[in-house]
């Protein structure tokens, strides 16, 4: 195996392990610790590893990008059946709002009205959306790698300038107490969604039934929920009783 081979067979396993140590890559291609290291500078070089003592590691953005391919393939029939069903809602000429979240991405399509106005905080949404419409805004703030989002109190401040046909949000989770969410920010962010939107949903799958965090949104925020099943019965009479829709696939 020559150089090339290896280096690209390095890639792969750093793709399935956070940290590779230059014994073990000697060890797995049976070479010399020298070889080895040759290797690692290689990559280094490149900008492909990131060097700590003894070993290497993805850079930390392939391994942020990594994770939010993970977080995408995760329940991706759930979240594609979701995001279809959603997307029957836009109307042409319709603005609307989409939240940091993998089922929402999962909206942007070849079949979305094409004089839409999107609006949004995340920078793969903005990426991923622009392959299929033309008018798309990318709000400005504080970036945060980890979610590849903007965030901050100066994103509130240009909402205001915003009102939405839809407002497309995500949470962390969602009981009979209400909607989760990660951050203390994030409650603030949604709560001044809720004053710019004319209808807010929730696209939620099953997964984040009875997952709770710190951070809730009672359900007064939420016009409609959107998931692949219907929570237990409990769930509902609450959604009955707050004048929440929940709409699925199934009883499309």
């Amino acid at each position: 195996m020559n150089q090339q081979e290896r280096l690209i067979e390095i890639m792969s396993l750093l793709e399935a392990q956070s940290f590779l140590k230059q014994e073990e890559l000697a060890k797995h291609f049976d070479v010399s610790k020298d070889t080895a290291r040759r290797d690692i500078l290689k990559l280094v070089e490149n900008n492909l590893v990131e060097r700590h003592k003894g070993g290497i590691q993805l850079p930390i953005i392939k391994q942020q990008i990594t994770d939010y391919k993970n977080r995408i393939i995760t329940n991706s029939s759930e979240k594609k059946s979701i995001a279809k069903l959603a997307r029957t809602l836009i109307l042409d000429s319709d603005t609307i709002w989409l939240d940091v979240s993998t089922t929402v991405e999962l909206l942007s399509d070849d079949s979305l009205p094409k004089n839409i106005l999107a609006v949004t905080n995340s920078v793969d949404n903005a990426v991923s959306f622009s392959q299929h419409i033309k008018r798309i805004l990318l709000l400005g703030g504080y970036y945060q790698p980890d979610s590849h989002q903007l965030k901050g109190p100066m994103l509130r401040t240009q909402l205001e300038n915003y009102y939405f046909d839809i407002v497309f949000i995500g949470a962390s989770g969602a009981s009979e107490e209400g909607i989760f969410f990660d951050e203390l920010e994030d409650i603030y962010l949604h709560q001044q969604l809720a004053k710019q939107g004319k209808r807010i949903i929730l696209l939620l799958d099953h997964s984040k039934y009875q997952k709770t965090t710190s951070f809730k949104l009672n359900w007064e925020f939420v016009d409609t929920i959107i998931s692949d099943e219907l929570p237990n019965q409990t769930f509902q009479k609450t959604l009955l009783k707050n004048s929440i829709d929940i709409l699925t696939p199934k009883g499309a």
